[in-house]
């Protein structure tokens, strides 16, 4: 009967192993499966965060555009004040009025109002475009930080995934030297 519960320990403890065995198996596998979709996500992460920091550089791009367009606008607005204002100049000397005094002058100094008036409107645009861009640069370059950490952490999360693996090999081994502990414990005993 001992040498009958002897062989049940070890039969035991084989079964133990192969067990260990079989489920560290399916862990590598596990583990490896879970390592290449980890390894696609980061790739993915990192190719938004590229994409993000990309429209970031446009987004500055078309800031500095939107800024020197209103600039350029308001340079154009002043240049058609001055043409008006030449043009009411002329008209007033050449019906013999004065040009620089009474109500020519109050027609032009309104002009040269209303136009520099237009003028900085405009270049306020521009600069108002050029900051809603900047805004949306600085939301994109926050994405593609994001983006570049969450690569980060699915790359370091890819290499550590092999804890079910270490899992099964310990409970499998503590498993086997348990039966194998009951076998030396009972010993061989001959009849």
């Amino acid at each position: 009967m001992a040498i009958a519960s002897g062989a049940a320990a070890v039969i035991g403890a084989a079964l133990a192993l192969a067990g260990t065995a079989a489920g560290a198996v399916s862990a590598v596998q596990q583990a490896q499966s879970r390592k290449q979709q980890t390894q696609y996500q980061s790739q993915l992460a990192e190719r938004n965060a590229r994409i993000a920091e990309q429209n970031a550089r446009l987004a500055d791009d078309e800031a500095r555009a939107a800024r020197r367009e209103g600039v350029e606008d308001a340079a154009r607005k002043r240049q058609e004040a001055a043409r008006i204002i030449g043009a009411q100049r002329a008209e007033a000397g050449a019906s013999g009025a004065q040009a620089d005094a009474g109500g020519t002058l109050d027609r032009v100094l309104d002009t040269a109002e209303k136009g520099e008036l237009d003028a900085l409107s405009l270049q306020q645009q521009g600069a108002d475009a050029a900051y809603n861009q900047q805004l949306r640069a600085w939301g994109l370059r926050n994405q593609a930080q994001s983006a570049g950490l969450e690569a980060q952490y699915l790359r370091q999360r890819g290499n550590t995934d092999y804890l079910g693996l270490t899992s099964t090999l310990l409970n499998g081994a503590s498993r086997a030297g348990r039966n194998f502990f009951t076998l030396g414990a009972q010993g061989p005993r001959l009849p």
